[in-house]
């Protein structure tokens, strides 16, 4: 969500908004761009229903403060029938509770407005739990195929993302992230990629994957597309970075080759770390995975061991498997 929609919603709600933007860049700069930006996305999200609902209401009014349990549930009622999950609920009300606190600390407000004051959410086997899968060699080449044949309807940005969550095991946020200026076409990877919790990382892609990028470049460059982002949309005749939703409804679609319903980009990423596991064993799954949970050993391993090195120890698993 741009800027410029804050334009239409109450000065005060927004001035105090931004400052506290303004504080969570401060204070968070090198998860700005990954963990920190969702709770910032979320609460934006928030501020829009609460302008719709409540029209020229203050966030931190006495009367709003108050009113303030009454008024999140409602929020959770509206986002229910959206078709959130609980477990999307609940990190939507973390985003405000945190814009709360926030406001405690700086002396804005007194107390937190309804902190403790709501009932939790409670999750039971109904509960709508994402589908894990871990897909197989077979799987991942014939989707691979599919694209390669229907090319009509599925471009070259589908079949790219196909093989770079594969190739690099990356997050979302990081393949959203990527910029032609990081790509080093010749050695196979993106440098500089910024990961979970900040960690700068380097993003390995492979043959196929080459390819693709090779023939993206062209089509760019036929095209006139200057955009500095890897992945991009076109809206009203501007190239924007394409969004993390835009990715994962593509993800979604390449599911469907294999009659998978609700395929999601961590899916791949899982996918690859279990390939390499199997292989490989753990130490070079952890190192590709970017973890830091998996021991004092395994982070040294990641510090010592060179992207060149990786990438060719990778090469020699992806071999075994029958993904060159």
């Amino acid at each position: 969500m741009q800027l410029m929609i804050l334009e239409n919603l109450k000065k005060e709600n927004v001035e105090i908004y931004l400052e506290y933007l303004n504080s969570c860049k401060s204070s968070n700069w090198e998860t700005w761009e990954t963990t920190y930006k969702t709770y910032c996305n979320n609460f934006k999200l928030f501020l829009v229903w609460f302008q719709k609902s409540y029209k020229n209401r203050l966030l931190l009014s006495k009367d709003t403060l108050l009113e303030m349990p009454g008024i999140i549930e409602n929020y959770r009622n509206y986002c229910r029938n959206l078709g959130n999950s609980k477990r999307t609920l609940m990190n939507k009300t973390t985003a405000i509770s945190t814009f709360y606190a926030w406001c405690v600390r700086r002396n804005k407000i007194k107390y937190h407005p309804f902190s403790e004051k709501l009932d939790r959410l409670r999750f039971t086997e109904r509960d709508k739990i994402r589908n894990s899968y871990f897909l197989t060699t077979e799987q991942i080449l014939t989707v691979r195929l599919y694209m390669q044949v229907e090319t009509k309807k599925y471009d070259l940005q589908d079949r790219i993302l196909w093989e770079l969550f594969l190739d690099s095991a990356c997050r979302i946020s990081a393949i959203q992230n990527l910029k032609l200026e990081q790509l080093d076409l010749e050695n196979g990877y993106f440098t500089d990629v910024k990961e979970k919790e900040g960690y700068i990382v380097n993003a390995f892609f492979f043959q196929k994957c080459k390819e693709l990028l090779k023939l993206w470049l062209k089509e760019r460059e036929e095209k006139g597309i200057t955009s500095e982002w890897l992945f991009i949309t076109r809206y009203r005749k501007e190239y924007r970075q394409m969004t993390q939703g835009a990715i994962r409804q593509r993800i979604k679609k390449l599911g469907k080759i294999l009659g998978i319903e609700d395929l999601y980009p961590h899916t791949l990423r899982k996918t690859a770390i279990n390939l390499i596991n199997n292989l490989a064993g753990l130490g070079l799954a952890s190192s590709y995975a970017n973890h830091s949970s998996s021991g004092v050993t395994t982070k040294h391993y990641i510090q010592k061991t060179s992207a060149t090195e990786i990438r060719n120890t990778l090469i020699v698993a992806r071999k075994k498997l029958g993904i060159f």
